[in-house]
């Protein structure tokens, strides 16, 4: 080995990749030929963020030795990185020809699907990784990760663990564990984490929120407040955590009568007001009364943000109101034997209700239409929907006149105060004898017309919702209270209700 060979490889392995990058393209014209060191100069641009560079060095370096392992899985590595998925994976399945056991290759099979939310498969090429190479950072922490989002705690728990003892530096992972931590019961261990990269890091919001979180289930509700406090104001107003902080609002109240709950959403409208999640959300835990319809840019917000977990979440709270109302469905289709309807599913979200209205649709089609464009995109894919609109459903309903044969909605009243003018255009927008078929939260209390409640959604009086439909020339053919969802520990009820346009 040549002097100036031995002092860019010295270079190289000491990371001063810039000094190492300038011998390595100084040496001989042979040398530069070999597989070996066109991978230490691929890896060389690779760490100086240079990575078109890196794919072509890499590529030189496959090409005088196709059966370059480092250089193969190297390309694997740098093509995720850059998004081109399926060059990844044309390289991961070049890598496993050469070597089946690569260790790298497989934690890249492992990380596009994972991001594909194929979990199974994700785990298992982690595990053939792990089995080669037992302390691969990535493939420890996302086992970890997959665990957590498939809400195996105890697993993700022990990868987690097992990922700090052996990086105990990354704080990601620490992040990670803390989380875990708190979903597991243990709030006590995640605050001695969370202390520490607080310290570390006093303008990470993200930790602010998980200390927060801690807190809360520690029933420690002042330092709970003080702390999201402190991350919406670090955030400078991050959308994200003006929606933590309001449902951690909603929850303390629920938990504790005795928290300053209503003086911190003072606090918090009177800095935010003019963000539409502040307004809406701050306003229902003080009772607002003056409240009389959800600001449609706050339901925006909070649908988008939640779409992702949503039908799991609703199936976690035991929602029957789709269960509930298909059956009705059933039944009047049964007794009239109705054809031909065209159908509107109002505030149709990620399409819960579209599977059952679809068959009575056939012919005319189902429409869809709702405020957020996240849960849109979760119902197109299930091909239920003839149309699906992207809009708000007071503005979509006064463009729609006499258009629609049955109109349902599930739970999207609740977003509603004040019903007249609502019932008017739905009125409106029905054929002669048209139906509508909706859900509403009873009001336990008080005696008003509505209430604006803590959760952020309006309770309705039964009389009240009665007298709206028929000033407005409905005639009620079924209500009945059912229990619509759980909430917390309590069970929420409300009404199903069948109304007809004379």
């Amino acid at each position: 080995m040549s002097k100036p060979e031995t002092k860019a490889i010295e270079y190289y392995r000491k990371q001063n990749y810039s000094a190492a990058l300038d011998a390595f393209l100084k040496l001989d014209n042979q040398v530069l030929k070999r597989d070996d060191i066109l991978v230490m100069i691929a890896n060389c641009y690779d760490a100086l963020e240079q990575k078109k560079t890196a794919v072509e060095y890499y590529k030189k370096a496959l090409k005088a030795n196709p059966r370059s392992e480092v250089a193969a899985s190297n390309l694997a590595i740098i093509y995720y990185e850059m998004k081109s998925i399926f060059r990844a994976k044309m390289m991961t399945r070049k890598t496993l020809k050469i070597n089946p056991d690569n260790a790298s290759a497989l934690v890249v099979c492992g990380n596009i699907n994972y991001c594909n939310k194929k979990y199974e498969k994700a785990l298992s090429y982690y595990q053939q990784a792990l089995a080669q190479n037992h302390n691969f950072y990535t493939a420890n922490f996302n086992t970890a990760g997959i665990y957590f989002e498939m809400n195996d705690y105890k697993k993700a728990y022990f990868y987690a663990k097992r990922t700090i003892g052996l990086y105990p530096e990354k704080q990601e992972v620490q992040a990670m564990f803390a989380n875990i931590c708190v979903e597991i019961g243990k709030p006590d261990e995640a605050i001695g984490v969370l202390t520490e990269l607080y310290q570390k890091n006093p303008t990470d919001y993200w930790v602010c929120n998980s200390i927060s979180q801690a807190y809360q289930q520690l029933k420690e509700y002042d330092k709970s407040l003080e702390m999201g406090w402190k991350a919406v104001n670090i955030s400078k107003g991050e959308i994200s955590q003006h929606i933590n902080f309001g449902y951690l609002l909603y929850e303390i109240a629920i938990e504790s009568p005795y928290a300053d709950v209503k003086n911190y959403a003072r606090k918090w409208l009177e800095k935010y007001g003019n963000n539409p999640v502040v307004e809406h959300m701050g306003n229902a835990i003080i009772n607002a009364e003056n409240v009389t319809k959800i600001n449609s840019l706050f339901v925006r917000e909070i649908f988008d943000a939640f779409a992702d977990d949503f039908e799991n979440v609703l199936h976690d709270l035991d929602y029957s109101v789709p269960s509930l109302m298909s059956k009705d469905m059933a039944l009047l289709f049964a007794s009239l034997r109705l054809k031909k309807m065209k159908i509107l599913d109002a505030g149709c979200g990620t399409g819960l209700c579209g599977s059952y209205l679809k068959k009575y649709a056939k012919f005319r089609g189902l429409d869809g239409v709702d405020i957020s464009p996240k849960m849109l995109e979760i119902a197109k894919q299930k091909k239920i929907y003839t149309h699906l609109y992207n809009q708000d459903l007071n503005l979509f309903l006064s463009e729609h006149i006499e258009t629609y044969d049955f109109i349902n909605a599930a739970d999207v009243f609740t977003y509603f105060g004040e019903l007249n003018s609502l019932f008017v255009l739905l009125f409106n927008a029905l054929r002669r004898g048209g139906r509508i078929l909706f859900s509403i939260s009873e009001n336990y209390e008080n005696n008003d017309n509505y209430f604006l409640h803590t959760s952020g959604r309006f309770l309705h009086g039964r009389q009240y919702v009665e007298n709206s439909l028929k000033r407005q020339g409905f005639i009620i053919e079924k209500i009945y209270r059912a229990k619509l969802r759980n909430e917390g520990e309590k069970e929420v009820y409300g009404w199903i209700v069948m109304a007809r346009k004379q």
